[in-house]
């Protein structure tokens, strides 16, 4: 599609979503494994609705990912944002990097973590748990490709400049994966993301990567210094349509 055609097309996408953005929504904070709390957002009236797992950024649950949940809600998902830091938060890069050591250091509580979130929203009346996605960010990014690397039951994955391996098996992947990744991302190698985008081609499914140009990491996040909000709305609307083809 001419580049001219499509900015055109993403614009009246965009305006087309306003609408989502000033729809009312519910979130509230869950108990969704015991001792372990995340935040839910839903649509208004919600019924039978599709279900997402939200993960957040090495900064832990804030409020970020809090609107984030109620953005997917207001676009009709039931969205759970997880807590893989026990409640902690950071405001520091030392602080984030410390916390997201401490899980990387233990897998097994994360997936732990991811696999009951997973039950609470098949459990959910308001949820069609067996429509199931994940959503990532950097850090959660990477744990978005895991759920669909390990086939942990998600349908679509999508994955915001989170971390992957080209060589990884993904014999057991059955997730549908969506990426986003910045041209000028310095923490993840645009070499690997094109290798990974190749990787994909060869495994079943409609995948799809896309390298936003200019964009550095954690441009969707607004309170980033590479925050980029054309990209991001950009990258919002490629989810959507993305999650309503294969939700």
């Amino acid at each position: 599609m001419p580049s001219k055609l499509f900015a055109i097309l993403i614009t009246a996408l965009a305006a087309f979503a306003q609408p989502f953005a000033a729809a009312e929504t519910s979130g509230r904070e869950v108990e969704y494994a015991e001792g372990i709390n995340g935040y839910l957002a839903l649509p208004e009236n919600a019924e039978n609705a599709p279900a997402l797992i939200l993960i957040h950024e090495w900064w832990g649950l804030n409020e970020d990912i809090r609107a984030k949940a109620r953005e997917f809600a207001a676009a009709g998902y039931a969205a759970l944002a997880v807590d893989l830091y026990g409640g902690k938060t950071a405001n520091t890069r030392d602080g984030a990097r410390k916390l997201a050591g401490a899980v990387r250091k233990n897998p097994d509580a994360a997936f732990a973590n991811l696999g009951a979130a997973a039950s609470y929203l098949r459990a959910l009346p308001e949820a069609n748990g067996a429509r199931l996605g994940s959503v990532g960010w950097c850090f959660g990014g990477g744990w978005s490709y895991q759920i669909a690397k390990n086939g942990l039951g998600a349908k679509a994955s999508v994955i915001y400049y989170g971390r992957f391996n080209p060589a990884d098996d993904l014999s057991r992947m059955r997730a549908k994966i969506i990426g986003h990744f910045g041209e000028k991302d310095a923490a993840i190698k645009l070499d690997d993301v094109k290798q990974f985008q190749a990787k994909l081609k060869t495994h079943s499914g409609a995948h799809e990567i896309f390298i936003y140009p200019n964009a550095g990491h954690g441009f969707a996040n607004p309170d980033n210094p590479s925050h980029d909000a054309a990209a991001a709305q950009t990258a919002f609307m490629r989810t959507l349509d993305f999650l309503q083809k294969h939700l």
